[in-house]
C-alpha cells in the first residue's frame, strides 16, 4: 500500500445516497479482487527479498514485484484489470437506496479504506454530501431559505454515519431545534480521507452553497470526534481563502474530539514499524498500511496539509462572533484512571490540548462522567448541554 500521506487524484464519481443489491454485490467482489491483487504484490515482493537474500540490517534494499517472476506481476494486473471491468459495468447500472444497516457498513469500510475505494473510482466511496435524518440528500440553500434561526449540521465520527447520531434524546433534541426555526442536516462524508482534505471539501462544500448575502442566517457546526477536527480543517482552510460562510459560523461544537492525536493510531504505527526493521518483514508493512490515511491522521490529528514532511499545527481561529464548546466523556472517572477518557480520547485531548487556551470568553469546557466514545451522542446531558450552550 502507498505510505504517503496525500490521495492520489482520481476522477470524481457522481454522488450517491445509495446503491441498488448489484453496486454492493459487484462492490463486495470488486474489493475482493482488489485485495488479492494487493496480497499477491506483497507475497511477490517478500520472494523477491528472499531471493536477493539482504543482510537483514540492510534498509537500502527495496522488494519490488517487477524483480520477481513475472507470475505475480501478472495475477496482480489480472485481478486489477477485472476490478476495473466491474466497476465501469457499474456505471449504466441505476442507483437506489438501501437499509441503514447496509449505509452503515459502507461507512466503516470507507474508515478503513476510504482513501483507496477513492483511489480506485470504487463504487462504495462516499462523497461529501448534505442528508435529513432518514438519509436523503438535501440543499443547503432550500435549508437556509426555510429557516429563519440559520442552519445546524452534525458531523460524524471515523467509520461511523448520520444514523449513529439518531436515538430518543436526539430526535427530541432536533425537534427542538426545529421549532425554534433551525434547519437541520447531517454530513455524509469519507472519513478514510486524511482530516485536512476532508476539512478543504467540507469549506469548498460550504462556501459552495452559502452566498455572501447570507450573513444574517447563522451556522452551527457540531462535530463528533473526528468531526470536531473536521470543523477545525474548515475553518483553516475558509479563513486562509476568505470564504463567505466563516462569517455565519456562530457556533462550533468538538464532541469527544482528539485534539492532541489518537493514543490508538500511535500505538499501531509504532507497531507496524517494527515491521520495517528487516527488509525480510518490510513488505509486511503493507498489510498494516491497509489502514486508510483518515485513520493515520488521526495519529496527531493532522488538520492542515502537510509541508515537507511535517504538519503545521494551528491553533483554532478565534472569531468574534463565533463559540465554541469542547466537550468530553470519561468513562473511567477513578483518580487513577482518568487519563483514559472516554476508552478512546483521553481528557487532556478532548479539552483541547495545546491547540486552546486554557482561558478564554468564547470557550466552554465540559466534561460527562460514566459515559464511553460512541454511547456519548445517546446520552441525555449532551443534548441538556447542547441547548445550554446554544441559548
Amino acid at each position: 500500500m502507498n505510505n504517503e500521506l496525500a490521495p492520489k487524484p482520481s476522477t470524481e464519481r457522481q454522488s450517491k445516497s445509495g446503491l441498488s443489491p448489484t453496486h454492493w454485490l459487484f462492490g463486495i467482489f470488486s474489493l475482493f479482487l482488489r485485495s488479492s491483487g494487493e496480497l499477491t504484490r506483497v507475497v511477490g515482493e517478500m520472494h523477491h527479498t528472499w531471493r536477493d537474500s539482504p543482510l537483514p540490517w540492510d534498509r537500502s534494499h527495496e522488494a519490488d514485484i517487477s524483480k520477481a517472476p513475472k507470475p505475480y506481476l501478472w495475477i496482480k494486473l489480472l485481478f486489477e484489470h477485472s476490478a476495473n471491468k466491474l466497476h465501469s459495468a457499474l456505471d449504466h447500472i441505476p442507483t437506489d437506496r438501501v437499509s441503514q444497516p447496509l449505509h452503515r457498513v459502507r461507512s466503516a469500510v470507507n474508515g478503513v479504506m476510504g482513501d483507496k475505494l477513492q483511489e480506485w473510482n470504487h463504487p462504495l466511496a462516499l462523497h461529501t454530501e448534505l442528508v435529513d435524518e432518514h438519509g436523503h440528500d438535501v440543499s443547503l440553500p432550500a435549508i437556509k431559505a426555510q429557516s429563519p434561526a440559520g442552519v445546524v449540521i452534525f458531523i460524524h465520527g471515523l467509520c461511523l454515519s448520520e444514523s449513529d447520531w439518531h436515538g430518543h434524546h436526539n430526535r427530541q433534541f432536533i425537534s427542538e431545534l426545529r421549532e425554534q426555526g433551525y434547519g437541520i442536516a447531517w454530513l455524509r462524508y469519507n472519513t478514510g480521507l486524511p482530516i485536512w482534505e476532508n476539512g478543504r471539501l467540507l469549506a469548498e462544500f460550504l462556501e459552495g452553497q452559502w452566498c455572501e448575502g447570507d450573513q444574517d442566517k447563522s451556522l452551527r457546526l457540531i462535530g463528533h470526534s473526528m468531526g470536531g477536527l473536521l470543523v477545525r480543517s474548515a475553518c483553516h482552510f475558509a479563513g486562509e481563502s476568505g470564504h463567505h460562510w466563516l462569517q455565519s459560523l456562530t457556533h462550533a461544537a468538538y464532541l469527544a474530539t482528539p485534539h492532541d492525536g489518537a493514543p490508538m493510531e500511535k500505538i499501531g504505527n509504532m507497531a507496524n514499524s517494527i515491521l520495517g526493521v528487516t527488509p525480510y518483514s518490510r513488505p509486511l508493512m503493507a498489510l498494516g498500511n491497509i489502514r486508510s490515511l483518515g485513520i493515520r491522521s488521526l495519529r496527531h490529528a493532522n488538520v492542515t496539509e502537510p509541508h515537507d514532511g511535517t504538519h503545521q499545527q494551528l491553533p483554532l481561529p478565534f472569531y468574534e462572533n463565533c463559540e465554541h464548546l469542547l466537550l468530553g466523556a470519561r468513562k473511567f472517572y477513578e483518580p487513577t484512571n482518568r487519563w483514559l477518557g472516554d476508552g478512546l480520547v483521553p481528557e487532556e485531548s478532548a479539552m483541547g490540548g495545546p491547540h486552546f487556551p486554557a482561558e478564554h470568553a468564547q470557550i466552554r469546557r465540559m466534561m460527562l462522567d460514566d459515559v464511553g466514545h460512541i454511547t456519548l451522542l445517546q446520552d441525555e446531558r449532551l443534548y441538556d448541554q447542547l441547548r445550554s450552550w446554544l441559548n
